[in-house]
């Protein structure tokens, strides 16, 4: 038997009359069957997916998540919708998150008309009825994810997200990154690729939320809250009582406490004890001075109050950031990162 060699790593041994015909016919059965056989179908897109669409590019991570499994993406990406585009449903088996990064449209979700422009995020679930139209005018391009879990559900009740309610950020091109990131981490060769998701998913929530941009009537409230708050991220070190910072904020304390209860996740006193806390924890890793010194410094006149506020607020005593002083420090190098696949240019 003599080898005929099909390929570096394959041989088929046929006998030496073996006739050209005979081997062509070998070769061509071989080529048939093994060389071109075509590659196996992917896998059939949820039937949820829309076909109104001009362009898309979507990931599928675990389209049937387990119950009671922690924050999970089951699928997500981007869709550039034609001018027919129309989608309108009951509910939703799982909560969704969609925005508008380009175009416009218009939406009735739980019964609100809504107009949908560019930095228009909106929520829904599966006892969420919407209706979802693109102007055929400026058909839009909007992103999307599906997830599961208890831990979205906590996560959408805590930013104020839930089911049914739309918003419009502030920053729409920085909420579009974070998406475009999203579906980078989802189609990534690392075997993490799931839980990479469900970090970046929970942090893309909480931005959406930071950023919502006030309503009209909202806008002088806002420019208010944000005044304040500068007040306390430039003065923490030097103010002591609530009162202070509302007279510099020109505000009452009552109106204080409003502003930061409507915009804000915490009070205007807790917010400043976190900023002083940081600034204690900064000035006994970068200084030499006392920790009592330090304290007074923050206006805490018993060293043992500031310690129990320290302990509260970081977890750990002040004396235990003593011994890092003198650590040496150490640099990371960091791989550049891909740049994640976008819709391409004019989309």
């Amino acid at each position: 038997m003599s080898p005929l060699h099909l390929s570096p790593s394959l041989a088929l041994h046929v006998h030496p009359a073996t006739t050209i015909a005979t081997v062509d016919s070998l070769v061509s059965y071989f080529d048939y069957f093994h060389m071109r056989r075509p590659p196996l179908p992917s896998p059939p897109e949820p039937p949820y997916f829309s076909h109104q669409v001009a362009d898309a590019r979507r990931f599928y991570l675990r389209l049937a998540p387990r119950r009671g499994r922690p924050l999970t993406v089951i699928s997500g990406g981007w869709e550039l919708c034609r001018p027919d585009y129309r989608v309108r449903r009951p509910g939703f088996p799982h909560p969704t998150l969609e925005y508008v990064a380009r175009g416009r449209g218009e939406l009735l979700l739980a019964g609100r008309h809504l107009a949908l422009v560019p930095g228009s995020a909106f929520v829904y679930g599966r006892r969420t009825p919407h209706d979802i139209r693109c102007d055929p005018a400026s058909p839009m391009l909007k992103y999307f994810v599906v997830f599961a879990g208890p831990e979205a559900r906590e996560l959408l009740r805590a930013v104020r997200l839930t089911p049914g309610t739309a918003i419009r950020v502030s920053e729409p091109d920085r909420i579009r990154d974070l998406f475009d990131d999203l579906i980078a981490r989802a189609l990534d060769d690392r075997p993490g690729r799931e839980r990479l998701c469900a970090i970046a998913l929970s942090y893309l929530i909480t931005r959406i939320a930071a950023r919502a941009a006030p309503e009209p009537s909202d806008r002088g409230s806002r420019e208010a809250y944000l005044r304040c708050r500068a007040l306390i991220e430039a003065h923490a070190a030097d103010i002591r009582r609530i009162t202070d910072l509302a007279a510099a904020g020109h505000v009452s304390v009552g109106h204080l406490c409003r502003l930061f209860r409507k915009f804000g996740r915490q009070s205007p006193m807790a917010y400043l004890r976190h900023l002083r806390m940081n600034l204690a924890a900064e000035r006994i890793l970068t200084g030499r001075s006392l920790i009592k010194t330090i304290a007074a410094e923050l206006g805490y006149a018993d060293p043992h109050n500031f310690t129990r506020a320290f302990r509260r607020a970081l977890g750990v005593a002040p004396t235990a950031l003593l011994g890092a002083r003198a650590a040496p420090t150490h640099t990371t190098r960091h791989r550049q990162r891909r740049a994640p696949a976008r819709p391409p240019p004019g989309i």
